[in-house]
């Protein structure tokens, strides 16, 4: 039976991959006939000096501040290699198809720090769990932030300040629920992350911190290219990074990633065509900043092996 099962698994990735290149192609095909890819590289080219390194360095910021967050997440893997890890998963993250690019983080820290396999998931699961809670509240806030003025500050604030409180409340509740053997190790390890709370407080600030910096570069760049106030391009953004959810996408994201900002863009009234041309843009800008971490990561890994 093991065999059978392993080459299900084989076929299933095979499945994905052919997937992944058959949107990838689509995406490409269908973009070239709708936009003008030469002037939309040409009007990023143009922008300021000024504006390219504000953008630039907050979304290095996200970068470090996500190694900085996996670092407190395994504690037994040293600084530099928890950085290589982080900047190598979220490659592969954004360039695999499929989310398969997920794995790479246990995978990773099982070879640097032994930890086991299941660990390191459930780490990712709670890692992520915190992403989409800082990704949903902080769009809305800013997305609500021109009609409801003060209030979403407050909110935000809220945010920031009550989450980890709430968590460490609701999440324990789950000991009570059944669950399969198999699972039962990943929810001791979730009530254990919840209950731990400096270490809660410390991820989630650094959460918070990553995806405003993300965020607000992103609003920044999209802003400087369209003239659109940055507030209503939000939702343009959170169509995109939402996309990252679903099951099925294309290579380096191609295809969902347009959809979720012309879907996102929607919201706000865009023209689906320009809502398509400053996802790219966007998208764009993500697999630039995906390329300089990506190979960041892998010399920082290099440079354990060697030492090692």
């Amino acid at each position: 039976m093991a065999p059978l099962i392993e080459n299900n698994k084989l076929k299933m990735i095979w499945l994905k991959l052919v997937v992944a290149i058959v949107l990838l192609l689509a995406t490409i095909w269908i973009v070239t006939g709708l936009v003008d890819l030469t002037s939309l590289m040409n009007a990023i080219g143009s922008l300021p000096v000024r504006t390219m390194l504000i953008v630039f360095l907050l979304g290095a910021v996200s970068w470090f501040l996500r190694g900085l967050r996996t670092y407190i997440l395994f504690e037994k893997v040293p600084l530099a290699q928890s950085l290589g890890m982080s900047f190598v998963h979220n490659t592969a993250n954004n360039l695999a198809p499929m989310r398969l690019g997920e794995l790479v983080l246990p995978a990773l820290a099982r070879w640097m720090g032994n930890i086991e396999f299941s660990v390191g998931l459930t780490g990712l699961v709670w890692i992520r769990l915190l992403d989409f809670i800082s990704l949903i509240g902080i769009s809305v806030c800013i997305i609500l932030l021109p009609s409801a003025g003060a209030i979403m500050l407050v909110l935000l604030a809220a945010l920031i300040f009550l989450t980890p409180l709430l968590m460490a409340v609701v999440v324990p509740k789950i000991q009570h629920i059944w669950l399969p053997r198999i699972l039962e190790k990943a929810r001791d390890q979730l009530i254990f992350e919840a209950r731990n709370g400096r270490r809660l407080q410390q991820m989630w600030r650094l959460t918070i911190l990553a995806w405003l910096s993300k965020l607000v570069s992103m609003g920044i760049l999209l802003a400087a290219l369209s003239g659109i106030p940055m507030t209503d391009l939000m939702a343009t953004i959170l169509g995109a990074e939402l996309s990252s959810i679903l099951p099925v996408h294309g290579l380096a994201g191609a295809g969902s990633y347009e959809m979720g900002g012309v879907l996102g863009s929607s919201l706000i009234g865009l023209s689906p065509i320009l809502a398509l041309e400053i996802t790219i843009q966007l998208h764009i800008y993500v697999l630039s900043l995906t390329m300089v971490f990506g190979i960041l990561g892998v010399l920082l890994l290099i440079k354990r092996t060697f030492d090692v």
